[in-house]
């Protein structure tokens, strides 16, 4: 933690690295700190046992280079072999979003079968606009889910939709550990097909801003682009750094399922999910 700490001092001293107004990188690495202290491999084995140095520090500093936490359920620490690597969240999207790419707010709403749902496409942009959807509390029903979407807010006053059909919807919790079958998908499907949806809401806005928040120099054995993207596929279906009572965040309303996969630590979160 201490070398951390004095790498992202030597990094600032340069002006290589650009943190957003009030965070406190050594806030968030003490914080994460004490999280990496119960994070685990599949064996069950503690990730700072059988994690190189090396990729604990790269963790570290790819987080508070994207300038979040863990404390804050922005990402997770997740073991990949004798790697540890920073996961981040649908709320860390969310998080980076609103800090890069003008964006207000985001809220996603799923869609049951027997909801009036409409939808158009503007010929001339492909932006998609919900014109219409009529939901009664009788609709709302795990069985019936059909797909969802998420509106993206934009400060200017301009929004965008992106929505998904539940066949898409479970194609993406495919490419994660739990394979859709976690407890949060089984339990709370809809609130992981809205996580699900908002991060590909968010994938476009976030990959196609500046590096103003990111270091210039970052380190050559950092994780390629297509693992970082297959780690952000995986989102929310890891389980990462909390205990079992904590399923569900008072604050957000979100569920985080307990450990349960070969790639998962011991709390969740976030994409697809």
């Amino acid at each position: 933690m201490d070398n951390v700490l004095s790498r992202i001092a030597s990094i600032q001293a340069t002006g290589e690295l650009v943190l957003p107004a009030n965070y406190i990188p050594e806030n968030a690495v003490r914080a994460a700190w004490l999280i990496l202290q119960e994070v685990t491999d599949k064996s069950n084995r503690p990730a700072l046992e059988v994690c190189t140095k090396e990729s604990i520090a790269n963790a570290f500093l790819d987080m508070v280079t994207s300038g979040l936490s863990v404390a804050k359920k922005q990402g997770y620490f997740v073991v990949y072999g004798n790697k540890l690597q920073f996961d981040q969240s649908y709320i860390g999207d969310i998080a980076v979003a609103k800090r890069v790419a003008n964006v207000k707010e985001v809220n996603a709403v799923t869609v049951y079968k027997e909801d009036v749902f409409e939808y158009e496409v503007d010929a001339n942009t492909g932006r998609k606009r919900v014109i219409k959807h009529e939901q009664k509390l009788t609709n709302i029903d795990p069985n019936k889910i059909v797909g969802a979407y998420a509106i993206v807010s934009y400060n200017d006053g301009t929004t965008d939709t992106e929505i998904m059909t539940l066949g898409q919807i479970h194609t993406s919790w495919q490419m994660g550990g739990s394979k859709g079958n976690s407890p949060a998908h089984k339990n709370f499907p809809d609130q992981m097909a809205e996580k699900t949806v908002i991060a590909r809401a968010l994938k476009i806005e976030t990959g196609s801003s500046d590096d103003s928040t990111i270091v210039a120099n970052r380190e050559s054995d950092k994780v390629s682009a297509d693992v970082k993207q297959e780690m952000k596929e995986k989102a929310n279906t890891k389980v990462v750094d909390f205990e079992e009572a904590e399923i569900v965040d008072e604050s957000t309303g979100e569920v985080n399922p307990p450990q349960e996969s070969a790639e998962q630590n011991t709390q969740p979160a976030n994409a697809p999910f």
